[in-house]
Parts: C-alpha cells; sequence; structure tokens
C-alpha cells in the first residue's frame, strides 16, 4: 500500500499554474519611445511566478478609458506631462478619488521633475513613488516594479481577508439575533407560566413550598432579564451599518437634549471642548454617548453633577475623554466594568448592570478604536476612548 502513494517533501512554496494570470501594468506616456523601452526592459520580468501584462496608454484621456475597462489594474507607470502639464496627476486624482481605487499601486515616472515637487505630489495625488526618468535605470525599474507589486498582492490579499471575516461577523451576527430572540420569547413565557401557576396553587401550597414558588418565580424573572440585556447587546450595532462623515459634536448635542429634563431636575452640568468630525454610524454613536451619559446620572453622588469631554488629536486617532464627578467606584468594581453578568465585588453597582458598557466598547471597536475605564470611589469616572482621524 506504501508503494502506491508517494508524498512529495513539504515546502512553503505553493507551485503556481502554468497559465497563472499575468500582472496588468499600464503604461501611460505620450513618447511611444518610453513604451518600447518598459516592455524591453520588463520582458523576462515576473512576481509569484506571474508575467507581466502591459496595457498602453499615450495620453490621459486614454488612461482614463483604459482603467475603466481593466478593473484589475495592478500598476501604473505614469508620466506628468502629456496633453497638458499636469495631465499625469489629474489621472492619478481621478484614479484615487472620482474611482475610489486605492490598490492599484502608481509610480510617476517624469522626464521634467520641477514641474511636479516631489513632496506635494505623494501627499496631494497619493503616489506610491516617484522617480525620474533619468534614474530608472534596468536594475532600478525591476526594483521599483518588484516592490510595487509585492505591496498590491499583499493589499488584495488583505482585502479578501477582510472580506471573509466581514462575511463570518455577518453570519455570527444573524445567528445571535435568532437565538436571542427566540430565547427572550421563550423566558417571557417561562415567567408568565410561572406567575401564573404560583397565583393558582398559592392557597393549596405550604409555606416552604411557597417559598420554592416564589424562588422559581425570581429565577425565572432573572433569566428573562438576563436574555434581554444580552439581546441589547446583541442588537447595539452591526459591523456592516453605514457610516458616514459626521459631527461628534452634533451627535452629543442632540444625546444631552434628550436628557434634557433630567438634567434640568439635578441641576447637571454639561461641558464639551469642540469635537471632531469622524467617519461613523450615528445611531450607533448616539448609543454610545447615550449609555454614558445615562451611567453618569445613573451613579452621581451628592454633589450637583458635572460632566465634561474633551478630545485631543493623538497622531492618528482622536482620544476622547468622558469624565464625571460621581460616586465612581472601589479598584475591585472597576476592573470588573466590562465583565458582563458578573459583579462579584461590585456592591455599590445594582445587579443586572454592565450590559452598557460592554454595549460601549462594542460599538468603538466595531469603529476600530478602544475604550478604557479609570475611577477613583467618591472622586468620579473617566471613560476614555480612541476612535480613527477621517483621513
Amino acid at each position: 500500500m506504501n508503494d502506491l502513494l508517494r508524498l512529495a517533501p513539504e515546502s512553503d512554496v505553493v507551485p503556481q499554474s502554468p497559465d497563472a494570470e499575468p500582472w496588468k501594468v499600464l503604461v501611460v506616456d505620450d513618447e511611444d519611445e518610453v513604451h518600447r523601452i518598459t516592455y524591453l526592459a520588463l520582458s523576462d520580468f515576473s512576481v509569484a511566478d506571474r508575467k507581466l501584462e502591459f496595457i498602453s496608454a499615450y495620453s490621459a484621456a486614454q488612461a482614463r478609458e483604459k482603467i475603466v475597462e481593466h478593473t484589475d489594474i495592478a500598476l501604473i507607470l505614469l508620466d506628468v506631462v502629456m496633453e497638458t502639464d499636469d495631465a499625469g496627476l489629474q489621472f492619478a486624482r481621478f484614479v484615487r478619488q472620482e474611482l475610489g481605487n486605492s490598490f492599484v499601486r502608481i509610480i510617476l515616472r517624469t522626464g521634467q521633475p520641477g514641474m511636479a515637487p516631489e513632496r506635494q505630489v505623494l501627499k496631494v495625488y497619493d503616489i506610491n513613488d516617484y522617480r525620474a526618468k533619468t534614474e530608472l535605470t534596468q536594475d532600478r525599474l525591476y526594483s521599483v516594479v518588484y516592490t510595487a507589486l509585492a505591496s498590491y498582492r499583499d493589499m488584495m490579499a488583505l482585502a479578501r481577508s477582510r472580506q471573509q471575516l466581514v462575511g463570518v461577523v455577518d453570519e455570527l451576527e444573524t445567528l445571535s439575533e435568532i437565538t436571542s430572540s427566540r430565547y427572550l420569547r421563550a423566558a417571557a413565557e417561562l415567567v408568565a407560566l410561572s406567575q401564573n401557576l404560583a397565583q393558582e396553587l398559592d392557597a393549596q401550597l405550604s409555606t416552604s413550598q411557597r417559598e420554592q414558588t416564589k424562588t422559581l418565580v425570581d429565577k425565572a424573572l432573572d433569566l428573562h432579564q438576563n436574555i434581554h440585556e444580552l439581546a441589547r447587546y446583541v442588537q447595539s450595532g452591526k459591523y456592516n451599518e453605514l457610516r458616514t462623515p459626521l459631527s461628534l459634536r452634533d451627535v452629543f448635542e442632540q444625546v444631552c437634549k434628550s436628557f434634557s429634563s433630567e438634567l434640568e431636575e439635578i441641576g447637571a452640568e454639561i461641558t464639551a471642548t469642540p469635537l471632531p468630525t469622524v467617519v461613523g454610524s450615528r445611531r450607533q454613536l448616539k448609543q454610545l454617548f447615550h449609555h454614558l451619559l445615562s451611567n453618569a446620572i445613573k451613579f452621581r453622588s451628592n454633589r450637583p453633577l458635572q460632566v465634561d469631554v474633551s478630545a485631543v488629536r493623538d497622531h492618528d486617532v482622536w482620544r476622547i475623554t468622558f469624565a464625571d464627578n460621581g460616586a465612581g467606584m472601589h479598584e475591585a468594581e472597576s476592573s470588573q466594568v466590562f465583565s458582563l453578568f458578573k459583579r462579584d465585588n461590585c456592591k455599590s453597582i445594582p445587579a443586572g448592570s454592565g450590559i452598557g458598557l460592554n454595549i460601549c466598547r462594542k460599538i468603538v471597536r466595531w469603529h476600530g478604536g478602544d475604550i478604557t475605564v479609570d475611577s477613583e470611589h467618591g472622586v468620579g469616572t473617566s471613560v476614555r476612548l480612541t476612535l480613527p482621524v477621517v483621513a
């Protein structure tokens, strides 16, 4: 039997099909000689056993037609000065902004570097590399193209992985919604049945049986409450929910308005520094601030409630702090604020609470940020979160 099966030695290299799809390279230049030299220099080039397929365009207008026709172009070798002095740059803007194509790698090749200052071009037009034609020897061209295609390959692999992950998340969210709603109905029926049974049999039960029946009803109510809280958590937000640029200050003001009568009644003072614009789900971010403000009101101290919301930029994230002067928590309590249905050491926190902050953490994570809670008993609580800066 062993003679019938011969296993090849293990290898990290997966063999490619001999007819693997080539990398599509769009060469945009108004000089025919540049096209010929490029093809000749890269004639035997390959990355991951995939050759190159060249597509020629002799103007920015032709290039627009080509990239619309070939949506899988991996690399653009782009001249700047063609039918106009900035034709290449306008084509780059078209690719990035109008087509929304952030994957294709763009290498700018120019014979007149002064027409397009490198720093400005790289930043404004999202160019991946900038080279003078005179410096692009065959070896240098090899290196530049190889790096660009390897980057494109990795970005596409990451995009595919993200798409698969989103699919898994969607399936889990759907399953969670179905399961939580089904068990919520079942728990509600259990509560009703146990309460009816206790009432109908009350006159026939002994004292100990009444105590057991009361325990049964209480357990059913507790189960129903926990499932209800879990359903709230499941339904609090979806990863793929529509996200748009929005003002956090507008969102926070809307939330404060919804609490206006309660805030006025307790004499609360709310202050906020200028809050940034972020990309996010309006519904979810309103829910985030709603839970934070609700907690501040619920766990206030005997002092007039003060809430301060501030934001500072730290490189590519906004650091947002939501601070109050409420009752605060002991260290043991602070360590369990994100523990669902677990409040072993939290004597000052009502049973069943905790879902609100978990919803906040879910929303912040869905938006690519993180959240922490700092609290001191008798002083107050600060919730600190990060959100990505709008590019």
